[in-house]
């Protein structure tokens, strides 16, 4: 796999935590379940990306996603649905990407 698909997986897989924190930061109690199940399913997505597992990457996207999806019923905030709704299409185009076996579209995801 060469560096640029390296590096697009990577930043990929930091856009998605990224999000997945600004949505923590909205619910000040901490939920540390929730933030590790979210590390661990990155991490899914970033070995998947760098191994070419299309199994890892679909499995964490979309385990990211209902996760999310989880998170929606407990906010009411704009804000907040709004970031979610950016971290859902991302992760959803990940899924989708890995379904296709397409590597290069799952690390630009």
């Amino acid at each position: 796999m060469s560096y640029l698909k390296v590096f697009c997986a990577t930043m990929t897989v930091l856009v998605l935590f990224s999000g997945l924190s600004l949505i923590a930061e909205e619910d000040k109690q901490p939920h540390d379940l929730d933030m590790k199940q979210k590390l661990e399913f990155s991490k899914l997505i970033l070995d998947g990306l760098v191994t070419e597992d299309f199994d890892k990457i679909y499995k964490g996207a979309t385990s990211l996603n209902e996760l999310g999806k989880r998170k929606w019923l407990e906010h009411e905030s704009s804000e907040y649905r709004t970031q979610n709704q950016v971290f859902w299409f991302t992760a959803g185009t990940l899924a989708i990407a890995a379904e296709k076996k397409n590597i290069d579209g799952a690390a630009l995801a």
